[in-house]
């Protein structure tokens, strides 16, 4: 899909989200969808809890759900008899939101990106964390229970955007 397009989707995505969270009312009503809004969030992290297998079977991703409520996950890739760590991600809440703070092998000196929600339902989250150079978003997709769909998009050298799929099936 052409990147221009998949920015496109993007915002008009964003633009709904935030139409149809457009509560109009006063203090009662919003604290009824905040009520609302965490039971949502809920949904879709739990989701993510378990073992993932990327299609080209070589890199997995491990979700766990802590006690305290917030998730973690280990991306590892394994060829033959080495496994290799590639990422350390946790989604937690901070200030009304939920923040995906992501460390990569290899990238940014060794220090973690911090990403803020800015879709979220019972299927996708996607975060989001304009200043950063590559990714500037980050998305999760969950279907069904044995298929996740994760997106990266940030800016190309030509003025545009890219977007890198990772697509998965539930191993346990």
């Amino acid at each position: 899909m052409d990147a221009r397009v998949t920015s496109l989707i993007g915002f008009l995505l964003i633009i709904n989200v935030v139409a149809c969270n457009d509560t109009g009312g006063g203090a009662e009503e919003t604290t009824e969808a905040n009520k609302a809004d965490n039971e949502t969030k809920e949904l879709v992290f739990d989701k993510l809890v378990g073992l993932w297998k990327s299609e080209d079977s070589g890199s997995f991703e491990q979700w766990d759900k802590n006690t305290d409520g917030s998730y973690q996950c280990r991306a590892y890739s394994i060829k033959g008899v080495d496994t290799s760590w590639n990422e350390k991600a946790d989604i937690y809440p901070e200030n009304d939101n939920w923040i995906f703070e992501s460390t990569i092998k290899g990238q940014n000196d060794g220090k973690a990106v911090k990403f803020t929600s800015t879709i979220l339902n019972e299927k996708t989250v996607q975060f989001s964390n304009p200043q950063h150079d590559f990714p500037t978003d980050v998305n999760y997709t969950v279907p069904d229970a044995t298929t996740l769909n994760a997106f990266i998009i940030g800016p190309n050298k030509k003025g545009g955007k890219d977007t890198i799929s990772f697509n998965y099936t539930r191993i346990k």
